[in-house]
């Protein structure tokens, strides 16, 4: 049992006593200097489902390097409580003297959680406070004539059962999603939702509106793709490029996204193409009254939730 750098601890005065155990030795200054009193260590009691001892060495723990003239300070879990998963604890440690002149307890606890493991079951300071401070009368450690009292707070920390990971695309073997619309001066429907698809793990569908939506509406065609099966919580980011196919030659409408998801999980354009681009027999996005749509995927994100 080593004792903890200084630097790692906080010390401060508080009225509140120890929640979790108390341990008051009488005769403190009798027990201090009896032979073979090296420490001592209370009964088992329990926090978070562990049981616990609290060891105080009124002279230091000095096997393990301690000053000889501090009290020391440790809490132990019970080793065969990690024979079983979880094989190690973490727990937030508050250490506590009383002092009578102050009628306050003095309280030394650490910034993080501690560990405690089979091979290190223990945790503690070295060097709480010089034993001439506590067995001086006029410091107000004792009481009663010559009582210290002790205590412990150990506030068992579960470690997490439940986490995401969020990551980018690291290759795409599959890019392309391709849909054809025919009969497409036919569709009298305000919008028109693909089959949905696999891409990088992810579902989509693309969505058109032939008679345009938003601004697009009456003077645009209106396209859009949207994430399917996405939970409430869910961050999206896509950069993708959408197309309306150019059946003639390779000159296609294309436009980029590239955003975070909005409430509807969608990307595309209002105002994708005019309907007198469609129309103009030159471009030839229209041929035989068929529409062909294309998205190509360059890159987006991923969210993976444990449990699922």
């Amino acid at each position: 049992m080593s004792s903890h750098k200084l630097s790692d601890r906080r010390e401060l005065w508080r009225v509140s006593p120890p929640s979790t155990y108390c341990l008051k030795i009488e005769s403190f200054r009798k027990f201090a200097t009896s032979p073979n009193a090296e420490k001592y260590e209370s009964r088992p009691f329990q926090s978070g489902g562990y049981n616990w001892t609290l060891i105080v060495y009124p002279k230091g723990n000095i096997k393990e390097g301690a000053p000889g003239d501090w009290v020391s300070m440790y809490v132990q879990i019970d080793n065969s409580t990690l024979l079983n998963s979880p094989k190690e604890v973490y727990a937030e440690v508050k250490f506590f003297i009383y002092n009578r002149k102050e009628d306050k307890y003095f309280t030394y606890q650490e910034t993080d959680a501690k560990r405690f493991f089979l091979f290190k079951p223990y945790w503690g300071y070295g060097n709480v406070r010089s034993y001439g401070d506590v067995a001086n009368p006029d410091a107000g450690w004792l009481f009663d004539g010559d009582n210290v009292l002790f205590g412990v707070d150990v506030f068992v920390t579960e470690v997490f059962n439940k986490w995401e990971v969020f990551s980018f695309t690291k290759s795409l073997h599959n890019r392309l999603y391709k849909w054809t619309l025919p009969n497409f001066s036919s569709l009298e429907k305000d919008y028109y939702v693909s089959d949905k698809f696999v891409i990088g793990g992810r579902s989509w569908a693309l969505k058109v509106y032939p008679s345009g939506d938003g601004e697009g509406q009456g003077n645009s065609l209106s396209l859009y793709v949207v994430a399917v099966d996405v939970k409430p919580y869910d961050k999206i980011y896509l950069k993708a490029k959408l197309r309306i196919i150019n059946q003639r030659d390779s000159k296609h409408v294309e436009k980029k996204v590239e955003s975070w998801s909005d409430q509807a999980n969608s990307w595309g354009f209002q105002k994708f193409v005019p309907f007198a681009d469609l129309q103009d027999t030159s471009k030839g996005l229209l041929v035989n009254d068929t529409l062909k749509i294309e998205i190509e995927f360059e890159d987006f994100s991923n969210t993976k939730y444990f449990p699922s």
